[in-house]
């Protein structure tokens, strides 16, 4: 069996620092996207009859219509703030068929802390975005050859352009080597293969749960201050949040990077991150909810697929229920709680080596087209 090469779009983060001009220039043209995104959910709010069926013809009428003070902002900048309502829309209809559940289409609010507006790809330059109306912009790298529409972002006080664009899949040696991760909140991983067992992050985690719980203090001191102490207090609060995310990216990235170069398939659990933390519902504390939520689990599941794919590796969600509690060994459930260690039949093993054992046993098992998916990673 032949593996096919072809290549992928990747999308790359480019931290940009503008000059204060500029920074005036871009939150116009982010507060203009917004407005013309809101005129179109108001649009979309009409009865059927009374709104044009296509974002197109949507995209004339309310353009026509905007104020003054719109018209100096690039034209692709308004006119892909309709589509994006209007595939916001649309996607929430398909939800709705899908799942019977209504949806609510929302304006979007300059208190967000994350806004971002749509750059074409001809309005990259060598100089910058858009370099006739702003000027040359200093960033952190060049921007990618052959880039695609991108996206402007200003996120808790960092300007951001993301720009996809496409990479060759790399052929690698393929050896049919199979781990099993068990995510967890003391231990960023555990895993599990035929002839190893490892822990990712093991009490690396102690300085970021740390910081978030510093910052949770002083998103209560910003409740209560007043002017600018305030101001001080939100950008002191917006440094922290990026600390944190540096520390858990690197994280995340080094991960990656153990996993892709030494296994060809992992198994990773979808760990509802969402239903395990929600008030109404979860079974652990607040500090083990900071915890997990820090670790961004989802953002780093998106990561590995992507980074897997550009290596032609495979990843393979699963399911982990039990896995926790039940010895691999025995097949006893045990109601361990908080323990560190898993006992049955004498012997005692560390829960989350039991747990990566656990997923790697029941998975095996449980699921036939893993044996199709070892056969066809062993032959690439």
């Amino acid at each position: 069996m032949e593996c096919t090469v072809g290549d992928v779009i990747k999308a790359k983060r480019i931290r940009l620092y503008p000059t204060p001009e500029q920074k005036t220039l871009f939150r116009q043209w982010l507060g203009t996207s917004r407005f013309v995104y809101n005129e179109t959910v108001k649009h979309l709010g009409l009865p059927k009859e009374e709104r044009e069926r296509h974002w197109m013809g949507a995209a004339k009428q309310i353009l026509a219509s905007l104020p003054d003070w719109a018209g100096p902002i690039p034209y692709q900048i308004k006119k892909i703030a309709v589509e994006d309502a209007y595939k916001a829309f649309s996607n929430g209809i398909r939800r709705w068929n899908q799942t019977g559940e209504p949806f609510d289409l929302r304006f979007r609010s300059r208190k967000n802390p994350k806004q971002s507006c749509f750059i074409p790809s001809s309005a990259l330059k060598d100089a910058g975005v858009y370099p006739r109306i702003a000027g040359s912009l200093k960033r952190a790298e060049d921007f990618p050859d052959n880039p695609r529409d991108s996206r402007l972002v200003f996120e808790q006080g960092r300007w951001f352009v993301i720009v996809p664009y496409r990479v060759p899949i790399i052929p690698t040696e393929n050896q049919g080597r199979v781990v099993a991760l068990d995510p967890g909140i003391r231990t960023f991983l555990t895993g599990f293969a035929e002839d190893q067992a490892f822990k990712l992050g093991d009490g690396d985690f102690a300085r970021i749960a740390r910081l978030c719980h510093h910052l949770d203090r002083l998103l209560s001191r910003i409740a209560k201050a007043k002017y600018r102490q305030k101001a001080r207090l939100k950008k002191a609060a917006n440094r922290l949040r990026w600390t944190i995310r540096d520390l858990v990216d690197e994280l995340h990235f080094q991960a990656i990077r153990f996993l892709l170069d030494r296994f060809d398939l992992i198994l990773l659990p979808t760990f509802e991150t969402k239903e395990m933390s929600a008030k109404s519902k979860r079974k652990i504390r607040a500090k083990s909810v900071r915890s997990l939520l820090g670790y961004a689990f989802f953002r780093f599941g998106q990561r590995l697929e992507a980074a897997a794919k550009r290596l032609g590796k495979v990843v393979i969600r699963v399911n982990e229920a039990y896995t926790s509690k039940t010895a691999s060994w025995t097949g006893e459930i045990k109601q361990i709680g908080g323990a560190k260690t898993i006992t049955s039949a004498g012997v005692t093993v560390d829960r989350d080596i039991n747990g990566a054992r656990g997923i790697f046993l029941r998975v095996l098992v449980d699921t036939p087209s893993l044996r199709n998916e070892c056969a066809c990673v062993g032959a690439c």
